[in-house]
């Protein structure tokens, strides 16, 4: 008696490893955001914007480096077990967070070869800003897709710029993020489907 196997479609196979993708996006974007909130409580920073005082100057900017790469790697991922039904916005949503993330991740390297942390002007903002978007039109764009749940989805920008990018609370914020990316693990489908 022989049991019959059936070989993966390609369209299972690209699930599969969207779904890997994400999942290794994301479980690395919370040990990045946890290891940055661990920099900003226990080792001492520059609280200026100029040359590096201190080693944790090195850390803080190094970890800015797999925090916004995470980002540019999870959105099209979830686009692929989205089936692309995020339509335009999801779209726009990648372009903008992948312009973002190449120009901050060029800014990071920059500060950590030269040692400073000098943001070149507005360039920091305007890079963080359109990563920002970039999450917002994808989560907008994402709502009537299932697959992640809408409360999540309305959290994740929240703590996004909140945690990430514009550490707004001292120290602690960016497990804000490290706790949504954990929730979006847990919540994404096994079978890296859609709900309907």
């Amino acid at each position: 008696m022989s049991d019959t196997v059936t070989a993966a479609t390609p369209v299972d196979e690209a699930r599969r490893t969207a779904r890997t993708r994400a999942l290794i996006s994301l479980y690395v974007g919370a040990a990045s955001a946890v290891a940055l909130a661990a920099v900003l409580v226990f080792v001492p920073t520059s609280t200026d914007d100029d040359a590096f005082h201190h080693v944790g100057d090195y850390f803080l900017t190094a970890l800015g480096i797999p925090a916004v790469l995470v980002v540019a790697a999870l959105l099209p991922a979830l686009r692929t077990l989205q089936e692309r039904r995020d339509g335009r916005l999801g779209m726009a949503g990648i372009v903008a967070t992948c312009a973002g993330a190449l120009v901050l991740t060029g800014m990071f390297v920059y500060g950590l070869i030269a040692a400073t942390g000098s943001s070149l002007g507005p360039t920091y903002l305007l890079a963080s800003g359109a990563m920002i978007i970039g999450v917002v039109l994808f989560a907008i764009g994402s709502w009537r897709t299932g697959l992640l749940p809408r409360w999540l989805l309305v959290a994740w920008p929240v703590a996004w710029a909140v945690g990430g990018l514009l550490p707004v609370l001292p120290g602690p914020s960016p497990l804000l993020l490290a706790a949504a990316y954990l929730a979006m693990a847990v919540t994404l489908p096994r079978r890296g489907t859609t709900t309907s």
